[in-house]
């Protein structure tokens, strides 16, 4: 079987904050959230990297 990646288009529901009308401590609080979701995606990309890993050790076999 061929290494098929499947390009998942990005969500069309996310879209960009409108950044004019919001305070500073609110544009502190919005990076905050900015960067747990960073944080949950690298998580779940370091995972789905180690699956990966250990179904091609296993099928290398």
């Amino acid at each position: 079987m061929d290494d098929v990646e499947i390009a998942i288009s990005k969500p069309a529901d996310w879209v960009p904050r409108d950044l004019d009308n919001l305070s500073v401590e609110a544009l502190k609080e919005y990076i905050k959230d900015l960067s747990c979701e960073l944080e949950r995606v690298r998580k779940e990309i370091s995972m789905r990297e180690v699956v990966r890993s250990e179904a091609d050790a296993m099928f290398k076999k």
